[in-house]
C-alpha cells in the first residue's frame, strides 16, 4: 500500500485513531507514537488518560510529512 492510499485511508475514518492503529502507519514502535504525540511532533488529543488521533488532521500532517508524493 503506498502513502498516498493510506492517507486516504485515514481520511475516510470516521472516529478518532488510537496508537495501535497510528504505529504500523508510520512504521514505529507504540512507544515511539506516544513519545512523538508528548512532544508536539504528531498532532494528538487526549480523552482522559488515552491519546487519540483526528483522522483528519493526521492525513493532513502525513501529507505536510511527504510533500513530494503524487496527490490524487
Amino acid at each position: 500500500m503506498t502513502v498516498v492510499s493510506l492517507i486516504e485511508l485515514v481520511k475516510a475514518k470516521s472516529e478518532a485513531l488510537k496508537v495501535r492503529d497510528v504505529a504500523p502507519i508510520l512504521g514505529i514502535s507504540i512507544q515511539q507514537v506516544y513519545k512523538m504525540a508528548a512532544n508536539g511532533e504528531i498532532p494528538s488529543f487526549r480523552v482522559a488518560s488515552s491519546v487519540r488521533f483526528d483522522p483528519g488532521v493526521f492525513a493532513a500532517w502525513l501529507k505536510e510529512r511527504y510533500p513530494a508524493l503524487p496527490q490524487r
